[in-house]
């Protein structure tokens, strides 16, 4: 049986993990702060899962870090096709084990931990994925379950080794109307995460339409404000 990996609060430390992401780094200090829970949201379509699928890429491509991507979404082989579309071949990440991808049922809240614990230490995964928060929520029961599942979730990612980012969708576009009272679809993740990161897309057509934000991210003098973003044939830029 693997060994657990050892719990630690790595977030204190100052070393950046890069996202892989053209330009992104620059407006955060070099990255996400290493060992940091960190959340994307956005409405359908702003780019979530290219945006994490690019920052586990990265890690193991050009980095030498291994990643593990956990699905609340049953087709993994449409994920795996949509990103090879952008030149991503995961498929030979995984067979090299560098990555690995895992399918968590949307009801599976019981051991969920338990489980997490299990995968990072089999994999020894250095970027972790959870995509998506919200449908991992759907099967809670009331509010306060769902407060208290994602953070005990989050709490634990925060204590593993690992620099984690969690995706969660929201129905309005932030940019355009112009309220960021809740960043998420729960209105609790952006206050437990070290870091929350809003995709936008107005759905005109022109090359302006695509926008992201750093809302806030922990011990880091980030950048301020909604900043252009382009999604091209090989990811986010």
């Amino acid at each position: 049986m693997p060994k657990p990996p050892k719990l630690e609060s790595s977030v204190e430390s100052k070393a950046r993990i890069q996202s892989g992401i053209p330009g992104f780094d620059k407006l955060c200090e070099g990255g996400f702060v290493n060992g940091s829970a960190n959340l994307v949201s956005g409405g359908p379509g702003t780019g979530k899962t290219v945006f994490v699928s690019q920052f586990l890429y990265s890690g193991a491509v050009e980095h030498d870090e291994k990643g593990l991507y956990i699905s609340f979404e049953e087709d993994l082989d449409n994920l795996r096709q949509d990103m090879k579309a952008l030149g991503w071949d995961f498929d030979t990440l995984e067979k090299s084990g560098k990555v690995q991808f895992v399918y968590f049922g949307p009801y599976e809240t019981t051991d969920i931990q338990a489980r997490l614990i299990r995968e990072i230490s089999k994999t020894n995964a250095k970027r972790v994925v959870i995509d998506s928060i919200s449908v991992f929520a759907m099967a809670l029961k009331n509010e306060y379950e769902v407060r208290k599942e994602i953070y005990t979730l989050t709490s634990l990612l925060k204590r593993l080794n690992c620099t984690a980012i969690m995706t969660s969708e929201i129905v309005v576009d932030l940019a355009e109307s112009g309220n960021y009272s809740s960043l998420s679809r729960y209105g609790v993740e952006e206050f437990i995460a070290d870091s929350v990161i809003t995709l936008h897309y107005s759905g005109l057509g022109g090359k302006g339409d695509r926008a992201v934000r750093i809302v806030k991210m922990r011990r880091t003098n980030h950048k301020k404000g909604v900043v252009s973003m382009e999604i091209t044939g090989k990811g986010i830029v």
